[in-house]
C-alpha cells in the first residue's frame, strides 16, 4: 500500500517495480528493529527500502532525502540557513541568464553561418556544441538549485 501511494504505482504494477527496484538496487545499510527481525535497508537513486530479510518480505519504501535532520540539519539549522541559500538560488538564476545571454548570442551567429553554408560541417559543428553548451549549463544549473532547495525543505 505505501509502495503505491507514495510512488503512484498501479496496483497491478507493484510486484514488478519492487522486483525491478531490488535488481537495480545497492545495499545501504543494516536496521536491527525491536520487534524482531533483522531489516536492510538498499538504495537506488533517490528511494530507500526496509527488508524483513528472515521473513522475505518488504516492510516499506520511501524517498531519500541526505538532507534531513538525520544528516545533521536541524530544523533550527535549516530556519537559519533559508535566507542564504535562497539568496544562493536567486544568484544562480542571475549566472545562469548571464551565461545564456553570452551562448545565445553565439548560437544565432553559429545558426546564421550555417544557414550561409548549410553544407559546412564545421559550421553545423559549432552550432550543435553551442546547442550542448547550452543544455549543459541549463542542467548544471538546475542541478545546483536541486541540491539547495533539498538543504532547506
Amino acid at each position: 500500500m505505501r509502495i503505491r501511494t507514495r510512488f503512484n504505482i498501479v496496483p497491478t504494477r507493484v510486484k514488478t517495480w519492487v522486483n525491478r527496484f531490488l535488481t537495480a538496487a545497492t545495499f545501504f545499510q543494516t536496521c536491527n528493529e525491536s520487534e524482531g527481525g533483522k531489516r536492510e535497508v538498499y538504495k537506488k537513486d533517490d528511494v530507500l527500502m526496509v527488508l524483513d530479510v528472515e521473513q522475505f518480505i518488504v516492510v516499506t519504501a520511501y524517498q531519500y532525502n541526505p538532507f534531513d535532520k538525520t544528516s545533521g540539519l536541524s530544523d533550527d539549522m535549516k530556519k537559519l540557513l533559508r535566507p542564504s541559500l535562497k539568496r544562493i538560488i536567486g544568484q544562480q538564476h542571475i549566472n545562469l541568464r548571464d551565461k545564456l545571454d553570452g551562448l545565445m548570442l553565439d548560437l544565432q551567429l553559429n545558426y546564421q553561418s550555417f544557414q550561409t553554408h548549410p553544407q559546412s560541417m564545421t559550421d553545423l559543428q559549432k552550432y550543435l556544441a553551442t546547442i550542448a553548451e547550452i543544455n549543459k549549463q541549463i542542467a548544471d544549473s538546475q542541478a545546483l538549485i536541486e541540491n539547495v532547495h533539498n538543504l532547506i525543505k
